[in-house]
């Protein structure tokens, strides 16, 4: 397993830039709800209500982060990592919300007429809005690839929607302001609509983590390799993984000669292990079945057990 050590390493990196997060969104959702309201703009409130919405977000990441990093125990024998898809469905269910509200109070405006041509501070607040959610976006993007992590990525998705809704809000606020006012409630509905499907990604994404989905084809073909480079292993039978947040388990059968003496078997099965995590570091946890070569060729268990090496792998 990590060391306790590396795993306060990845809170401690994911935690700083989630408290950045929170610090900058507090400054941007105040002034963006000041020149809403100052500015009559119903898609810069809008825009403020998601940016507030960030502040939840951000809050149930730092909470994931800090129980994924406990270590192993009796009753979560492969730690808690799974704290963190769990985080990002969240994130995700609040953006599928967050967006419906904007949304349903959009339509009732467009409904009853109640727009008016927005102000000047309503645009200076947007393109603000789109310079700071971006800058977000990109730190919080790279820290999550950093140190893996779904939660912290849910959140810079969650920073790039506030982008991407702010682009909106500048156009229906610059449209508004050129004598189109249903212009701005208009952007509000395409902000919302936009909300609803970034939130829905993430809720997707994070379900298949939480379902132990397959890794991609990538990693899956290094540890072919990797395993099949090891001395004595003739096949792999059966390869599966799982995540537990920023790291992985892997399962695996590999076949080796039937001859050869349980000690020399538990041997192979070592440096099948160590090559594994030598090529995907994220990997902390290795299953290995060793077989004797003719359970394979035979297949007397009916298990459908199938060759997963390249040819040339062994």
């Amino acid at each position: 397993m990590k060391s306790q050590d590396a795993l306060e390493d990845r809170f401690r990196t994911g935690a700083r830039v989630s408290w950045g997060n929170m610090a900058a969104n507090l400054a941007l959702v105040a002034f963006k709800l000041f020149a809403g309201i100052l500015g009559k703009s119903s898609a810069m409130v809008a825009d403020a209500a998601h940016s507030a919405s960030d502040l939840v977000a951000t809050s149930v990441v730092l909470m994931s982060l800090r129980v994924s990093k406990k270590p192993a125990d009796e009753d979560h024998p492969y730690g808690h990592g799974k704290a963190e898809p769990v985080a990002a469905k969240i994130v995700g269910l609040i953006l599928v919300a967050a967006g419906v509200v904007i949304g349903v109070d959009s339509v009732r405006k467009i409904a009853s007429g109640s727009y008016t041509e927005p102000g000047r501070i309503a645009l200076v607040a947007a393109i603000l809005s789109i310079v700071v959610k971006e800058a977000m976006y990109r730190i919080t993007a790279a820290t999550a690839r950093k140190i893996e992590s779904s939660a912290v990525m849910a959140e810079a998705l969650h920073h790039r929607s506030d982008a991407y809704s702010s682009v909106g809000t500048f156009v229906g606020i610059l449209g508004a302001r050129a004598g189109l006012t249903v212009l701005d409630p208009i952007a509000g509905i395409a902000v919302a609509a936009l909300i609803v499907k970034m939130g829905l990604d993430i809720v997707k994404a994070s379900s298949e983590e939480l379902m132990d989905t397959q890794a991609d084809p990538d990693t899956l073909s290094a540890v072919q390799s990797a395993v099949g480079a090891v001395e004595g292993v003739s096949d792999v039978h059966y390869l599966a993984t799982r995540r537990y947040g920023g790291y992985a388990h892997v399962d695996l059968r590999i076949g080796v000669d039937p001859s050869i003496s349980v000690v020399e078997g538990h041997d192979i099965a070592v440096e099948v292990e160590q090559a594994i995590k030598d090529v995907c570091p994220h990997v902390i946890g290795v299953m290995v079945h060793v077989d004797p070569e003719s359970v394979h060729e035979d297949d007397p268990a009916g298990h459908g057990y199938r060759s997963l090496l390249q040819p040339g792998d062994s």
